[in-house]
């Protein structure tokens, strides 16, 4: 210490005061106000003194106490509390603040860092401020050596630095941030997919690269020859690991395998990644990962009364109607040529229907794809994407992939729920019962909750009538046990989580860890709802209901061209204009 008094820059006669150890100067604010001074504190490095208790051996009494210091952010107490130092080189602040329920204040030392990093770290910018101005004769060096002080070693880029060092000499500057270091993002694996060596498509509603949807007819049946090379896998890769400025792995998201699955006429190779065809046949594709050759069947009129329920292991092409009470199963791809008419369908591949299906005992059911003209009153579930070429009509569609309707197409009344996104035209009209519009839900988990809430319904009215032969303290005890089972009820219904690949039930605060740990899977984070849309291109109306996720939505006014999803922090639907 100088052999003169050290300046506190505060004293009290009632406390045993620090000393300030930093220097609070003013500088100019710009030629513009040659008047005008900002008042800044000096400059300090890491692991500089910034107040101490310069007598240490004063003793406290009645009368005269110590003076509670604080070390606030990016400070650190000395080994003997007697000083404060800086953690990172920066701006030393220093002031009082009042005590919770005391007259007295704690005096609050903490350091602005010179260095500011992103939220994520993937960035790091130096906080320019006056004083630092002083410090013409930093070099480019300099800089380095404090950045690596702070930790930043990754990503430095010397072009800022002789930037920064330029408006340090200049005493100028246009920003009082300047970016002088960035890391490198991770780059996401690749899912593994089949490469396949035929023209299989087109597939329709399958979105393209510049965000439009396909609307072509499907091509399904393709023919295959014994021995011929279908696909090969395309093995995933695990990606490239990224690295923020401190120097830290980022590891990337790796890409998922597929399990290759053959049926029929069809086996794969391990060895060499390969699927063939073991006979002459037609192709059948679902998902994208099962692969099925079998034989082509065609009928050339309805199915009706002079053909019966057909059954068939193949692939099978109907050139006429499915007529009411009738049923057709097949195990490969299904093409109608005519429509569905109070009928039953279902295949274990796609199913293309070129014309409609009316009635509301209609079911039609598809392991991959279903593509149809237009639906009034039907059932409809497959596990992969559905396309509506023109209407639904008060109708019932589940998908565990994706709807599609073209733009010009009309979705009233019913119910649309899908584990994908949705595109459609307009959603209701005049007059019309609202429809009910979900999408990122798994329509299982969702009729589940509404049976829950049936029951529970149900529970409360048989609480109404068992209360009636009790009365007084009897009634009050069977009361407390009616409620405690809506109450568990209620908390298992609110728990059900909609959402794809996640578990089905969410944690709740009350659960312990066995539990937990009994209740969820690990690695099921599902999937990324943030990307999943209800994209209406023409009018919705109001009174629809829209959900995403575990968020649902009531429009309230008639709108138009409007894209649904959840906001950055999946706690409500927003909609944006097109």
């Amino acid at each position: 210490m100088n052999s003169t008094p050290p300046y506190t820059g505060f004293v009290s006669p009632r406390y045993i005061e620090p000393t300030v150890c930093f220097t609070t100067e003013k500088f100019k604010i710009g030629e513009n106000y040659p008047l005008e001074k900002l008042p800044v504190t000096k400059f300090a490095e890491m692991d500089q003194v910034l107040v101490e208790f310069t007598d240490p051996d004063l003793p406290e009494t009645d009368k005269l106490l110590r003076r509670e210091v604080v070390a606030g952010m990016n400070t650190y107490f000395s080994e003997d509390k007697n000083q404060v130092l800086a953690a990172v080189p920066g701006y030393p602040r220093i002031e009082f603040r009042p005590v919770e329920e005391s007259e007295e204040n704690v005096l609050h030392v903490s350091v602005e860092p010179l260095f500011h990093l992103s939220d994520d770290r993937m960035e790091a910018s130096i906080v320019i401020r006056p004083v630092l101005f002083n410090y013409h004769t930093l070099s480019s060096e300099d800089l380095y050596q404090l950045l690596a002080r702070s930790g930043i070693i990754y990503g430095v880029e010397f072009k800022q630095l002789h930037l920064v060092k330029s408006c340090i000499r200049n005493k100028s500057t246009d920003s009082d941030h300047i970016l002088v270091a960035r890391g490198r993002e991770s780059v996401a694996g690749t899912n593994a997919y089949l490469d396949f060596k035929l023209e299989i498509g087109p597939i329709a509603g399958k979105l393209l690269g510049d965000g439009s949807i396909d609307f072509r007819e499907r091509k399904i049946m393709v023919p295959v020859s014994a021995g011929q090379v279908i696909a090969t896998k395309v093995p995933a890769n695990q990606g490239l690991p990224g690295i923020t400025v401190l120097g830290e792995l980022l590891e990337p998201r790796h890409g998922l395998d597929i399990e290759v699955k053959t049926l029929k006429d069809a086996a794969y190779s391990p060895e060499k990644l390969e699927v063939t065809a073991t006979s002459d046949g037609v192709l059948s594709v679902v998902h994208d990962n099962v692969i099925m050759v079998c034989s082509k069947q065609d009928i050339a009129g309805d199915i009706d009364y002079s053909t019966g329920n057909i059954e068939s292991r193949n692939s099978v092409v109907i050139h006429g109607s499915v007529f009411p009470g009738f049923q057709v199963k097949t195990q490969g791809d299904l093409e109608i040529k005519g429509s569905v008419m109070s009928a039953n369908v279902s295949s274990q591949a796609n199913i293309v229907i070129n014309g409609g299906i009316t009635g509301n005992s209609s079911s039609v059911t598809a392991a991959g794809d279903i593509d149809i003209f237009f639906i009034e009153q039907g059932h409809i579930h497959c596990n992969g994407n559905c396309i509506v070429r023109k209407q639904c009509y008060y109708s019932y569609i589940s998908s565990g992939g994706n709807i599609r309707c073209r733009e010009n197409s009309t979705l009233v009344g019913g119910e649309f729920i899908c584990e994908g996104s949705i595109s459609l035209g307009d959603a209701g009209t005049t007059g019309a019962d609202p429809a009910f519009i979900a999408a990122g839900v798994v329509a299982e988990r969702l009729y589940q909750y509404r049976k829950l809430e049936q029951r529970l319904e149900e529970h409360k009215a048989s609480i109404i009538e068992r209360l009636k032969g009790h009365t007084g303290i009897a009634r009050a005890k069977k009361l407390r046990t009616l409620k405690s089972g809506i109450e568990k009820m209620k908390l298992q219904q609110l728990r059900i989580n909609m959402i794809p690949g996640t578990s089905l039930y969410s944690c709740s605060p009350e659960e312990t860890a066995t539990e937990t740990a009994q209740n969820s899977q690990p690695g099921r984070e599902g999937i990324d709802i943030r990307g999943i849309s209800i994209d209406v291109h023409g009018t919705i109306f109001a009174g629809t209901l829209l959900q995403i996720g575990n968020r649902t939505l009531k429009v309230e006014k008639t709108i138009s061209r409007r894209r649904y999803k959840l906001d950055p922090t999946k706690s409500y639907i927003q909609a944006i204009p097109f």
